[in-house]
């Protein structure tokens, strides 16, 4: 499937906060990708285009740097994140590629 920058379009800014940790924690700390290279670069895209609209609870875990090398590497996850991060994987881990969607409720 071909994607395109404008797949984040119907998702709130402040969801795209811990959808790039969520996709970075699994990535990193478990070896697991629920994003494909393509969603994941424009997820970055999109939160370092609109950093200073982005509102969450955990902004301050992101740097700019992060999101312009498109990498959750250096985070430090939090347990939360972590929690959160499993739960999403083990509640799409039936489908090919979970589907981010603006209704879906992701709570970290």
């Amino acid at each position: 499937m071909e994607l395109n920058n404008h797949e984040y379009d119907d998702v709130p800014l402040g969801r795209l906060v811990p959808i790039f940790l969520m996709s970075s924690c699994l990535y990193y700390e478990h070896n697991l990708s629920v994003l494909t290279d393509d969603q994941f670069d424009n997820l970055c895209n999109k939160l370092h285009t609109n950093w200073n609209e982005v509102e969450h609870m955990h902004k301050h875990l992101i740097s700019q740097e992060d999101l312009m090398v498109g990498s959750g590497y250096a985070i430090e996850y939090t347990n939360m994140i972590r929690g959160g991060a499993m739960s999403w994987y083990k509640t799409n881990e039936t489908k090919q590629k979970p589907q981010l969607v603006a209704h879906e409720e992701i709570v970290i």
